[in-house]
């Protein structure tokens, strides 16, 4: 078949749908697809005030699908293109305006289903469960710790040898998270690291106050090669971006203070990869003693993480109740903003027919639209849809007042229509897609909108 896309494509939503609820008509496999593509929280435009690490996370989003729109061989066609497709093919069959599965497209949408299936399964498993979350920390905090070692060695670097050294601890640290998780001996293992990290920041400290006394002297080695430094630390602080999220997140769905724990040193590597990367910026200007300020910032920090971990290692070894609610879910509010987007996109879409709509007629269709038995591919799978039912009549006047003020609908004898900013908007939002395909780490972003409770 022609233009097949990795993972799940266009053709393949289609046809999952058509088994799952067909046979449909055209209008409805697109309604699917609105409602599909308003749901992916994560292809929120960041904004001005958003933190800094939500924006950073939007922002590394768009990236990748800035990326994906240079490959026109993956571009996505018009609903009706992409259903013409899977006609030639022989899987799909059209009989009065309604589209079905022929025998063998059934079987391969099955296929697509049971494959989907299997992949939710393995999140779950593989990525959303304290051990494997300790385990896949394991594995990327090695990763960065030998990155950022050779590259101090390299470059000469304090700044980043002594956030490679952390590094290393960390890596350490999340080997003893995983065997505590996995052989429940939590208090034991979370000691050990605790041990660990006063070590490396008293042994960070003395390089970093010896290099400073150097400096002081006139006796510093220039670092080497700044570049690589910004090089490095732009690749840590993305991993430490998804490293903060994914250990909060199962951190807080599963109740465990030691992943939250390491969420809270994650983000701390973020700001201080920013910091190394300024060393290495005031390098190229001819001054040097900056990088080893920064070396002794980061042992500070270090030792600060290890005094709170140990305050709550004692308090948890006495027994008190841990409390959870200080730690906040990663982009909660964000889920919950993008449901509220979703439903002003659906709305928009209603109108954008032509039709005039009344009030009545557009809570009914959203009542249709997100109610929880509404079958959309990959979501459903995943448990991303609407899992409850909402007052769209009650919160009505929320939901379309910010698109009055956007003029993107107006209201005319209590009838509603879309004006041509709104349709404008639905077609760039629409054209955001254009090269879209559910990639696993896709997966794992859907997977993790299912609400908290």
């Amino acid at each position: 078949m022609e233009n097949k896309k990795p993972i799940l494509g266009y053709d393949r939503f289609l046809m999952m749908a058509l088994l799952k609820e067909g046979p449909l008509k055209l209008d409805e496999l697109e309604d699917k697809t609105i409602l599909f593509l308003s749901l992916i929280w994560y292809q929120q435009l960041p904004e001005k005030d958003q933190p800094l690490m939500e924006r950073l996370f939007f922002t590394l989003s768009h990236l990748r699908s800035e990326i994906e729109d240079e490959r026109d061989s993956k571009k996505v066609g018009a609903t009706r293109d992409e259903c013409e497709k899977l006609i030639d093919s022989g899987w799909v069959k059209l009989d009065e305006d309604l589209y079905s599965l022929t025998p063998e497209g059934e079987v391969e949408a099955q296929k697509f289903v049971q494959n989907m299936e299997k992949k939710v399964s393995m999140v779950r498993k593989d990525f959303f469960k304290p051990d494997a979350a300790a385990k896949n920390t394991t594995v990327l905090d090695a990763f960065l710790a030998v990155m950022k070692l050779g590259s101090g060695l390299i470059s000469g670097s304090v700044g980043l040898t002594a956030d490679g050294t952390d590094a290393t601890m960390d890596t350490v640290s999340a080997f003893m998270v995983w065997l505590g998780i996995k052989y429940h001996r939590e208090t034991l293992s979370t000691l050990l690291v605790i041990f660990g990290l006063f070590f490396a920041s008293l042994s960070i400290g003395y390089d970093s106050v010896t290099h400073i006394i150097s400096a002081f002297y006139g006796n510093l080695d220039p670092m080497g090669m700044p570049y690589l430094v910004i090089v490095v630390e732009g690749i840590a602080i993305l991993a430490a971006v998804f490293l903060f999220y994914y250990q909060r997140y199962v951190g807080k769905v599963n109740s465990n203070l030691t992943l939250i724990s390491q969420s809270v040193d994650s983000k701390n590597h973020v700001f201080i990869g920013f910091s190394v990367i300024a060393g290495a910026v005031f390098s190229l200007q001819g001054i040097y003693f900056v990088d080893a300020l920064i070396a002794l910032f980061i042992s500070v920090g270090i030792f600060k993480d290890a005094t709170d971990l140990l305050r709550d290692a004692i308090s948890a070894r006495k027994g008190e109740e841990e409390n959870y609610s200080q730690f906040k879910l990663p982009l909660e509010e964000c889920w919950d903003d993008n449901k509220v987007m979703a439903f002003q996109n659906w709305i928009l879409y209603i109108l954008w027919s032509g039709e005039q709509k009344t009030k009545s007629e557009l809570v009914l269709s959203l009542n249709n639209a997100f109610n929880p038995d509404n079958y959309i591919p990959v979501l459903s799978e995943l448990k991303a849809t609407c899992k409850e039912t909402h007052d769209f009549d009650g919160i009505f006047k929320d939901l379309v007042n910010p698109l009055k003020d956007h003029r993107l609908l107006i209201v005319k004898d209590e009838h509603y229509m879309l004006t041509d900013s709104g349709g404008k908007y639905l077609e760039e939002f629409m054209a955001n897609f254009d090269y879209y395909d559910v990639h696993i780490s896709d997966t794992i972003l859907l997977a993790m909108a299912e609400d908290v409770k």
